[in-house]
């Protein structure tokens, strides 16, 4: 009986230890909003009419994707070749009140924020679709509404 209790107390030890790993490890996969990021950026659109994210937004990355409302995260990798499964947080693909900002190293993911508002393609037009805007590109004039502040890409 000793024996027994010996050897399944083994086993609970084991199942711990594995749960609390796979756990940690899962942590570790998973990337979480930047509250940093999307704090410069609040900061630098209440301090101007024009956020540049590429001098707000440090790290290492050479390209942003505006994500519209709606999205699945097939049609960003098959669009982009980028799977989504690290961001922690995918509620865009039923949400209407906001945009996915993912900031992006190549293919890989390095950050990315929930921008409460819209991003418009330019002063005239909405944008519907999911956007890849290159980092020396990524430009933007804001548009207050009352509501949301929306950010308007800049085209040169």
């Amino acid at each position: 009986m000793i024996v027994k209790s010996h050897k399944f107390l083994k086993y609970v030890i084991f199942f711990l230890c594995f749960t609390i790993l796979v756990v940690v490890l899962y942590n570790i996969y998973k990337i979480n909003e930047s509250d940093i990021i999307l704090s410069n950026i609040k900061q630098e659109v209440q301090q101007n009419d024009y956020v540049d994210f590429s001098k707000v937004v440090e790290g290492d990355w050479d390209n942003i994707i505006l994500v519209t409302p709606y999205t699945d995260k097939a049609k960003i990798k098959n669009n982009y070749g980028i799977a989504v499964n690290r961001i922690s947080d995918f509620s865009i693909a039923y949400r209407d009140d906001s945009v996915l900002i993912i900031f992006c190293k190549g293919e890989s993911i390095q950050n990315y924020i929930y921008w409460l508002g819209s991003v418009s393609s330019s002063e005239d037009e909405k944008l519907y679709d999911s956007l890849q805007i290159k980092r020396e590109d990524a430009q933007f004039k804001t548009s207050n509404n009352n509501v949301f502040l929306n950010l308007i890409h800049v085209k040169e």
